[in-house]
C-alpha cells in the first residue's frame, strides 16, 4: 500500500516525461527513493534540467496520490506497475515503456495467449462496421483477445463483437480510467469494466487530450501480435499504430476496400506497401495456429445439446473442441492453461467417453 502511494505521487508528476520517468527508475529503482533524492544528487544524473530538478522537489507532495488510493479502492481500480508481475513482458520492450496501467476487469486478459489490435475510422462506413464485428467476433469465438482503444467507430463495434461472444477484449484509453471518452460508448465502457478489461497509463481524471491517442496506440500494438486494419484514411491516427506496430516486428493486417473511398486509401496503400490481405479471420489465425481448414463450426456442428462438463477448464477445451480445434498444441495456446493440464484434462475426458484422441487428432464422442 505504501508503495502504491509513491508510484501514484511519481505518475503524477505532469512536468516530467515518460522517458525521464523511466531513467530515473532505471538509476534509483522506486519511486520512494526518487521521492528522497536531494536536488543535488537529482542535479547530478543529469536526466533533467534545472527547472524540472526545482519542480519534482517542488512536488514533494503525497496528498494526492493518498486521494487517488482511495477513488481506487473504492471503485475496483487496480495499479498495475512496471514491476508487477501482472505487468505485460510485451510492454516492457517498448521504446518508451509506461511506467504502470490503471486496470479495471480481468487482469488475466494481459497474459492472453494471442492478441489481436483491431484499428480504424471513427466514422466508419457500414460495411467497416459488419466487418469489425464479424472478425472480432470470429477471432474471440476462438479463443484470440480483441485489443482496441474504445474510441467510437471501428474500435467500438469490435469490442461490442468480442464481448458479446467471449468478453475477451482489451480497451486502452487515451483518458484517465475514471473518464469515459467518448460519452457514447459509456454502456460499452460499463460492460467491458466487468466482463472484460480496460486499461490506461493516464492518472485519474486525466482528459482526453489531442496528444494522448497517438501515445496509448503504441500500448495497442504492443500487446498484440497484430494489428488488423479496416478502414483508414491515408492521414489517420490508425497509421500511427500501424507504424509503432511495424516497430515493434508485429504482423500487419489489412481488408481491402473501395478503391475510389477516401476512407479505405490509407488501408489500400498498407497493401500496396506488403500488408497481409485478408478476407476471412482464418487469414490470420493461419499465421498463428494450426487448424483444421475442414472442421466444421459449431453452427453447422451435428452435435447434440451442448454437454456440460465438471470443471471450468474442461468446459473451456470441450468448446473449443467443438469448434474446430483438434490438436493439444491448438488447444493450448487457445485456452492458456499449462500443456501438462490440458493433457490431464484430455486423459479425463477421454475415460469419460467424451472425447476420442487417435494419433494426435482429437475427436468428440
Amino acid at each position: 500500500m505504501k508503495e502504491l502511494i509513491y508510484w501514484l505521487w511519481f505518475m503524477s508528476l505532469e512536468k516530467i516525461s515518460i522517458k525521464q520517468k523511466n531513467m530515473l527508475l532505471e538509476k534509483f529503482e522506486s519511486p520512494e527513493v526518487i521521492f528522497s533524492l536531494s536536488p543535488d544528487t537529482l542535479a547530478k544524473t543529469k536526466i533533467m534540467d534545472q527547472i524540472a530538478v526545482d519542480y519534482l522537489c517542488q512536488a514533494r507532495s503525497l496528498d494526492k496520490a493518498r486521494h487517488d488510493l482511495l477513488v481506487m479502492e473504492q471503485n475496483n481500480i487496480h495499479l498495475i506497475t512496471r514491476y508487477d508481475s501482472e505487468f505485460p513482458d510485451a510492454l516492457t520492450n517498448l521504446y518508451t515503456p509506461p511506467l504502470g496501467l490503471y486496470a479495471k476487469g480481468d487482469r488475466s486478459l494481459l497474459k492472453a495467449p494471442l492478441a489481436i489490435g483491431i484499428i480504424g475510422s471513427r466514422n466508419p462506413t457500414v460495411a467497416g462496421e459488419k466487418y469489425a464485428k464479424l472478425f472480432s467476433q470470429s477471432l474471440s469465438s476462438r479463443g484470440v483477445t480483441i485489443v482496441s482503444g474504445l474510441a467510437d467507430g471501428i474500435d467500438g463495434k469490435s469490442h461490442w463483437g468480442s464481448v458479446n461472444e467471449l468478453g475477451s477484449t482489451i480497451g486502452v484509453l487515451g483518458t484517465g480510467i475514471d473518464i469515459c471518452y467518448p460519452r457514447v460508448n459509456k454502456k460499452l465502457f460499463e460492460l467491458m469494466a466487468e466482463k472484460a478489461l480496460i486499461i490506461t497509463e493516464f492518472n485519474l481524471g486525466q482528459k482526453p487530450l489531442p496528444y494522448h491517442f497517438p501515445q496509448r496506440n503504441r500500448i495497442i500494438s504492443g500487446l498484440s501480435q497484430g494489428v488488423l486494419v479496416i478502414e483508414a484514411r491515408k492521414k489517420s491516427g490508425s497509421l500511427i499504430t500501424v507504424n509503432h506496430a511495424l516497430e515493434q516486428g508485429k504482423n500487419i493486417y489489412v481488408i481491402p476496400g473501395d478503391i475510389g473511398g477516401a476512407n479505405w486509401a490509407g488501408g489500400n496503400q498498407l497493401l500496396k506497401d506488403g500488408a497481409k490481405l485478408v478476407t476471412d479471420p482464418n487469414d490470420i489465425l493461419e499465421d498463428y495456429i494450426i487448424f483444421d481448414q475442414t472442421a466444421k463450426s459449431s453452427e453447422e456442428s451435428n452435435d447434440p445439446s451442448i454437454a456440460t462438463m465438471a470443471t471450468a477448464e474442461e468446459q473451456q477445451l470441450f468448446d473449443l473442441i467443438r469448434k474446430g480445434y483438434r490438436t493439444i498444441d491448438e488447444l493450448v495456446a487457445c485456452s492458456g492453461l499449462p500443456i501438462s493440464q490440458v493433457n490431464s484434462l484430455l486423459t479425463m475426458m477421454e475415460i469419460g467417453e467424451i472425447i476420442l484422441i487417435n494419433y494426435g487428432n482429437i475427436m468428440l464422442i
